[in-house]
């Protein structure tokens, strides 16, 4: 049975009931339901109604499913209890149905880390296949992936980590999200790096241009420290990432699949675990059937064990003359032809941190004196405040990001107090009396700041008077989805972004029940024809088995005229041959006759004519 993973909304009624819809059109019959409560009775009337059979677990004992089981149906809205659930289903053939909740991955940004020439833009082609868009690394977004900011794809955990605008809190979004990291065997990393770095447009095009050959510019891509660094000085300024537990480790040789030299079952595999741990709907079949694209643009040969083809035995002993902590690290040796570390890694359990108000809004300073200006930073934003204001509470630190996004690095921040824009972006206070428009047409919405508080209206609401409203009709205004609030900007375009996210999932289902019905309609359609088909062949079956028995007796009616003619034929012949023995009997008696005849006149003729005897 194919896996295949499904969510539904928990806020909108009935919404169990097309994933288990579907689920039941895959072929599926038996079911685990796993919450932290029994199953009540109006799920019970779903599952009964669309045809399983099921059993209950409770939440705290399911620990994986049962052999017979080809549903898991997970009930809490806990995002910790549907994290621990989905996990357990790794490695398992089946179709899960869960709940979304604050860890499905339309509710988080996912960051992407790889180590150069390790597979990245096949990781970037599996992430598009399943929804999500990149968005800006300087303002990422739920429901999207990002990268940490000036390093592209390719962060170095050490560099990270040692740089002075480090949060050692870990309030940086990317240790508050879940991220990719991309690996790869470091032999067949050399092999790749030198396709790439050979290209003319390429800036190290002329670093391995001035060698020999090509024997040499593989020693320098190995062992030269004086450039790049070694491979090992290479692999091990990223390597640390595999050893954060916010961190999904995928290697290059568990996603190319049979087509690259690998294996269809341990591709399927590895995207099935990334659709648990992220929380994304869909087939790993589907997605692994689309994802090796020899159309790259950092596409080379894209094959396991390449360096075989390219080492000499030279390069090989260069290569061992490193100490191979690297290797170890990522689980390879010199014969491997994948990292031993795979099942270890693809089954440990992703923890994103979740850090307690008070902490988050703890503020630190960073930048001090900086002409007028202290930088703060708060959530793991920076934020420029001119000297003198009181910034060292939680309840001030809310009070400096309800008036300001801030900035993703310390440098932005830095730049925005030396150009002199520090007070446009940093310095609203909340408080202010009147609506102030903040933000107009953001994805259909109007934010707006009022008394402290940020409001997000949708524009086809019409001009609202926020003054006058009561609180009985913003909560309803709330519940139907035309506004929605937070406690800075932030907050509520996250929460626009959530509503808009729902309203389009609201969308496909809507079109998936108009696809179904087609479908549907289409199956009935297909069905008359076919009963129509069936219907016009038996009849022509009739009518040429009528034919053939026509056919058969005009067969056996000439059969019959010719052995009677046959017969006649004989018998006349027979006839004729009768006769023509009497005939024959007849002319030869004749002729025995004629033949007596004959000879009695010539006795007679020679008595009368014999001569008379002479008388002496």
């Amino acid at each position: 049975m194919n896996r295949h993973l499904d969510f539904f909304d928990p806020s909108i009624s009935g919404a169990i009931g097309k994933p288990l819809e579907r689920a039941f059109e895959f072929g599926v019959r038996r079911a685990v339901v796993v919450g932290t409560e029994a199953c009540g009775q109006k799920l019970a009337s779903v599952l009964r109604k669309v045809g399983f059979s099921w059993v209950e677990s409770p939440l705290a004992t399911f620990r994986t499913p049962e052999a017979n089981t080809d549903l898991v149906l997970i009930t809490s809205t806990n995002g910790a209890d549907v994290s621990k659930a989905l996990h357990a289903c790794i490695d398992r053939n089946v179709v899960v149905i869960a709940p979304i909740t604050e860890h499905h991955y339309s509710r988080r940004t996912v960051f992407l880390l790889s180590i150069p020439k390790a597979g990245t833009h096949m990781v970037i082609r599996l992430l598009n296949l399943m929804g999500l868009r990149r968005s800006p690394e300087r303002a990422p977004l739920p429901g999207t992936w990002s990268t940490p900011v000036g390093y592209h794809y390719h962060a170095p955990c050490r560099d990270l980590l040692a740089g002075d605008s480090f949060d050692p809190m870990g309030r940086q979004l990317l240790f508050r999200s879940p991220a990719i990291f991309v690996y790869r065997n470091p032999l067949d990393i050399v092999v790749s790096e030198l396709d790439w770095f050979l290209k003319p447009d390429h800036a190290l095009s002329a670093y391995l241009n001035c060698c020999t050959d090509k024997a040499e510019q593989l020693d320098r891509l190995i062992a030269d420290s004086t450039v790049m660094g070694t491979i090992r000085d290479r692999i091990n300024s990223h390597v640390g990432w595999i050893n954060f537990n916010n961190v999904i480790a995928v290697s290059y040789e568990e996603l190319v699949g049979q087509r690259g030299g690998g294996s269809d079952s341990a591709q399927l595999d590895t995207i099935w675990a990334m659709q648990l741990k992220l929380q994304v709907s869909g087939s790993p079949q589907d997605y692994g059937s689309r994802l090796y694209d020899p159309a790259s643009a950092t596409f080379s040969k894209g094959r396991i064990g390449r360096h075989k083809e390219c080492f000499e035995k030279r390069h090989f002993t260069l290569f061992d003359s490193l100490p191979q902590d690297f290797m170890q690290t990522l689980g390879y040796t010199r014969g491997s032809r994948i990292s031993s570390r795979v099942k270890m890694l693809r089954q440990r359990t992703l923890v994103v941190k979740e850090l307690p108000l008070p902490l988050f809004y703890e503020p630190r300073l960073v930048r001090e004196g900086m002409l007028g200006w202290n930088i703060v930073e708060v959530g793991g934003r920076y934020f420029p405040v001119r000297q003198g204001a009181h910034a060292t509470f939680p309840e001030n630190a809310k009070a400096i990001v309800a008036g300001t996004e801030g900035f993703m690095t310390l440098r932005d921040a830095e730049d925005a107090v030396i150009i002199g824009q520090a007070e446009t972006t940093g310095g609203r206070a909340p408080g202010v009396t009147q609506p102030e428009l903040v933000v107009e047409g953001y994805c259909g919405f109007n934010i707006v700041c009022y008394k402290g508080g940020w409001y997000g209206f949708d524009q086809a609401a019409g001009s609202i008077d926020i003054g006058a409203l009561g609180d009985s009709i913003l909560e309803a205004m709330k519940r139907n989805g035309s506004c929605v609030t937070g406690e800075t900007i932030a907050d509520v375009k996250a929460e626009i972004l959530r509503l808009v996210m729902r309203k389009t999932e609201q969308q496909d289902h809507a079109l998936h029940d108009e696809l179904t019905g087609l479908r549907s309609h289409m199956e009935q359609q297909d069905h008359a024809l076919h009963d129509e088909l069936t219907g016009l062949r038996s009849h022509m079956e009739q009518q040429d088995h009528a034919l053939h028995d026509g056919l058969t007796g005009l067969r056996s009616h000439m059969e019959q005229q010719d052995h009677a003619l046959h017969d006649g034929l004989t018998g006349l012949r027979s006839h004729m041959e009768q006769q023509d023995h009497a005939l024959h009997d007849g002319l030869t008696g004749h002729m025995n006759e004629a033949g007596h005849l004959i000879g009695k006149v010539r006795s007679l003729m020679r008595k009368l004519f014999k001569p008379k005897e002479r008388m002496s």
